[in-house]
């Protein structure tokens, strides 16, 4: 098994030196998933996850010194969040030098995630083609997510609020859900610029999209009930026909309860049922809530406050922590400073969405909106492709808006 993540990377070195970083980007975007399933996978030291984050600034470094080609608010966006990550790093190097080391290669990644979509696509085929990517990375944990359902056999034994999580091959429920969401967006912002003609690619597309959503309701997550619960809201907000789109989301929702009937309300309401209980006080502690990240956060908070000198309070002592949240990861790593320039990186971000023509602007709140809730339960400045994926579109949709004109034939 050890050599299908090797041959991933042999590949994208491959097509780098043949082929150029756009098809070297189209293969590390399609096999993602795959290569994330191998995540126990050791090379010596380093897991082949960790191999691939520090190959990706070696085969993609043209792009940073490509980068001024890009107009300046975006390169000081990008540079803002950067030294969010990455204020108290150096303190880091004295106490866990390997972790710094990492962090260092992670947060490399992160910025250059702000240029490599921009940079590399420059028309509509070679948009289409990562949008297509997107789509052929989400087809692994469909399938995976499908045979479990269908046979039963649960790969990792995961559970929350007492509900089996079938997350597949890998370590716990986010790459399926990320992968199905990701699935889902390239689906609707391909739907919103190409015509497809072919009923076999319409049935292929809106399967893999229904499969996405199928893969999603199996991990049973609370943030993909509030993501998918704000995409919906988004939509129906930004578009220009209500009407249409109100018809197709009551559509889909009843094709579920259809095809699930009664187990699909239950399983939410167990799913929720730690927030229930909260509400209806039968809980008296809110740190059960939200899987118990309470207790995390408590614990985190604490010894911020309490054993952290005022020093690494304000600067941070370089370590990333286990802690569930973005916000507080960044607080316990970068300190008081570095929680501040994320948070002028996110205003920043959404004064930049306000740039972007209307008529495509639901996409960059999606996924901001996105972001913004995986900062509360998990700490998505870690994950290079996230970041790659989220600020590379919305700087396509800043920069290059003729891409998403939808076509006239």
């Amino acid at each position: 098994m050890i050599l299908i993540p090797i041959l991933i990377l042999i590949a994208i070195i491959l097509a780098k030196l043949q082929k150029g970083m756009f098809t070297a980007f189209l293969i590390l975007v399609a096999t993602k998933s795959i290569m994330d399933a191998f995540w126990e996978i050791k090379l010596g030291p380093l897991s082949v996850l960790s191999m691939q984050g520090l190959l990706v600034p070696v085969l993609f470094f043209d792009i940073i010194k490509k980068r001024k080609i890009l107009p300046k608010f975006w390169i000081r966006t990008a540079n803002i969040y950067i030294i969010a990550l990455s204020f108290g790093i150096v303190w880091g190097f004295v106490v866990k030098p390997i972790s710094a080391f990492e962090s260092v290669f992670l947060n490399i990644n992160a910025f250059i995630g702000f240029f490599l979509m921009p940079i590399l696509i420059s028309n509509k085929r070679e948009f289409k083609k990562v949008l297509f990517a997107i789509m052929i990375c989400g087809i692994f944990p469909i399938a995976v997510s499908a045979f479990q359902f269908q046979t039963g056999v649960v790969f990792q034994e995961r559970e929350t609020a007492g509900l089996i999580r079938y997350v597949g091959f890998y370590h716990d429920a986010f790459p399926v859900r990320f992968y199905g969401l990701m699935t889902l967006i390239a689906v609707f912002i391909y739907f919103s610029i190409y015509k497809t003609k072919n009923i076999f690619y319409l049935f292929i597309i809106v399967g893999l999209a229904m499969g996405a959503l199928f893969s999603i309701y199996l991990v049973f997550s609370k943030a993909a009930v509030g993501i998918i619960g704000l995409w919906v809201v988004l939509l129906l907000l930004f578009s220009k026909s209500k009407i249409k789109q109100t018809f197709s989301i009551g559509l889909g929702a009843l094709v579920l309860f259809v095809i699930f009937g009664d187990v699909f309300y239950d399983n939410l309401e167990q799913l929720f049922s730690k927030e229930i209980g909260y509400q209806s006080g039968e809980i008296k502690d809110e740190r059960y809530t939200l899987s118990g990240r309470g207790y995390i956060w408590q614990g985190a908070w604490d010894f911020w406050y309490y054993k952290q000198t005022a020093f690494f309070q304000w600067v941070g002592d370089g370590i990333v922590r286990p802690v569930h949240n973005e916000f507080l990861r960044v607080l316990m790593a970068n300190g008081i400073i570095g929680l501040l320039f994320l948070v002028f990186f996110e205003l920043k971000m959404v004064m930049n969405i306000f740039k972007i023509n209307k008529n495509i602007r639901v996409f960059a709140f999606m996924l901001f909106g996105m972001y913004i809730i995986d900062c509360i339960g998990l700490v998505p400045g870690v994950y290079y492709y996230y970041n790659i994926i989220v600020w590379g579109m919305i700087g396509l949709m800043l920069m290059k808006p003729y891409l998403f004109i939808k076509e006239k034939h």
